[in-house]
Order: structure tokens, then sequence, then C-alpha cells
């Protein structure tokens, strides 16, 4: 079986002692057996290391500190959380915004506070934020760290978390580059409008670095779905003879995550989440002719 291996941090990763390599968010994979019950380690280079048993438990309970994807070629495990090394009070941004303080600092873990009138709210961060800034738009509290972005409310409610590779503010809009990770270097140009309860996403337009004969068919089904998944206009992709069940089509993908590639330009993954920090891919096949969706499958 194949097992993935990704982590928030630059890792060295070690397989029952023995060094493998490096991991960080681009994936690397070993084909093993869980039967053999190997001993994993994430090791940072300024946190705690995280540590587990691959075996069959994989598939049910992920290991503290981690996320765990079930795909169909094998299970990606991403260590996300590392237990800090030091607990000392260190401030690394504080801004006050009319009322509203917020400060962001670490103590063991990285967090976030927002204090108001007689309030308190705290969040805790990923390690990402550790020299991060801090921002006021569209009455959100945005934490603005290298190549990452993320926007909370009064009560600390994290209400966007993304890598980006661009972004700005335009009145109370968030305009944002994203990237996507696969082989054709594709980025996502999204817009949101941003109120105090949230951000929600008003437009996506999918770009291609690469050179691709018929690239814009190759994109159409990931638009698509993207489409489907923020309840944007997905119907104006299909097919005339597609169009009456535009309804049926959504009932039939459910709810999901998000979109993930496969090798096939075709084949899909929905990510749908069975539990915390537990998610499972869920695959379609998406034919389109003359620029239409023409047929989904499961």
């Amino acid at each position: 079986m194949k097992i993935y291996f990704l982590s928030a941090l630059p890792c060295a990763l070690k397989l029952n002692g023995v060094y493998f390599g490096a991991t960080d968010r681009f994936e690397r994979f070993v084909e093993l057996s869980l039967q053999d019950r190997i001993f994993a380690e994430f090791t940072p280079e300024n946190a705690l290391p995280i540590g587990f048993f691959l075996t069959e438990d994989l598939r049910f309970t992920p290991p503290d500190g981690c996320e765990v994807y079930l795909l169909a070629d094998g299970i990606a495990v991403y260590a996300r959380d590392f237990p800090p090394k030091e607990f000392s009070l260190r401030v690394i941004a504080q801004a006050r915004f009319q009322d509203v303080l917020v400060t962001l600092f670490q103590q063991g873990a990285l967090q976030l506070s927002v204090e108001w009138e007689n309030s308190f709210f705290n969040a805790t961060l990923p390690p990402t934020f550790e020299n991060a800034t801090l921002s006021e738009h569209g009455g959100l509290y945005f934490v603005e760290g290298q190549n990452r972005l993320a926007a909370y409310t009064k009560t600390a409610k994290c209400v966007f978390l993304e890598e980006t590779l661009a972004y700005t503010f335009v009145e109370n809009e968030l305009h944002a580059t994203l990237p996507l990770s696969d082989c054709l270097g594709r980025t996502a140009d999204c817009v949101w409008a941003l109120t105090e309860k949230g951000c929600e996403r008003k437009r996506m337009t999918i770009r291609q670095a690469v050179a691709e004969p018929n690239a814009a068919q190759s994109l159409l089904p990931y638009v698509f779905l993207e489409s489907v998944r923020i309840g944007a206009d997905y119907a104006q992709f299909l097919s005339d003879e597609l169009q009456p069940d535009a309804e049926k089509l959504r009932a039939f993908l459910g709810e999901f995550e998000s979109v993930i590639l496969t090798r096939d330009p075709s084949v899909y993954g929905l990510l749908r989440q069975k539990k915390p920090r537990l998610y499972e891919a869920a695959y379609y096949t998406v034919e389109t002719i003359d620029g239409k969706i023409t047929d989904v499958r499961g």
C-alpha cells in the first residue's frame, strides 16, 4: 500500500528509526504494509517530533497532531500540529482596531487573542503564522503570514485560512490568488465578500501556467466541481441535455470539503470529512464535449 507523507513544517522523516527523507507540503510516498507496524516520526527544526505506528488504525483514528486522507491508491498522513519546545510567553504582534485589541502571541502553541469591552476570546493558529502581522478589513481581523492568510471574527472564530500567492483588499472584498496542487501550475483567482460574520466566496477563475493543448477544456471539470462546492452557478457548465437534471446532479455529488486532482484528467476526487482530522475521497468521472459537461459518473 502507498503511504503518502506530508508536513506543515519541513521535517526529517524516519521509519523505524531510519532516515527516509525530508517532508513538507509536497507529498512523498513509500510502499509498505500496515501489518508491519512501522514506527513513523516527523522531526521539525523548532518543535518537538510527532511519532506513531503505521497500523490499520490509521483508517479510523488519526494520530495526534495529524490529518489522515483515505485515497483510492493509499493513505495520506499530514503532520500538522507539532508540540512546541518553548512555553515562555512571547508577543509577536499587537494592534488596536477601534475598541478591539488583537494580540498574536506564543506560549507553547501560537495563539490569537481578541479583546473588546468585557469580552475575551482566544484561538490557536498553525505554526506557519509565527512571523505574521495583523490588520482589519470588513469587520474581520486578519493574520498575514508568509504565503498564508487567516481571518477571525470578534469571537476569534476562524472564517478563512488559506495558502496564498498574492492578495489585496478592495473595500469590503478580499481578492486572492491560491495555488492548486497539480503539475500544470494551476492557480485560482478568487474574490470574497467580507462581513463581521465571515467570508463568502463570490467568484473564482482558474488559471494555468503550463501550456497545454485544449487547456480550457481540461480545466472545465475542476471549475464545475468547485462551483458545486461553493454554491456558485455550476449549471452554466452543463450541456443542454444535463440542464434539466442540474439539481439532481448537485444532490448526486453531495457535500464535500475540497476537490483533488488525479493523473486521469477526467477523474476527480471529492474529499469528505468522516470525523475530525479524518477525510475520505470519493471519485467521479466528468466527461466534456465542446466546452460543456456531458456526463458525471461516480
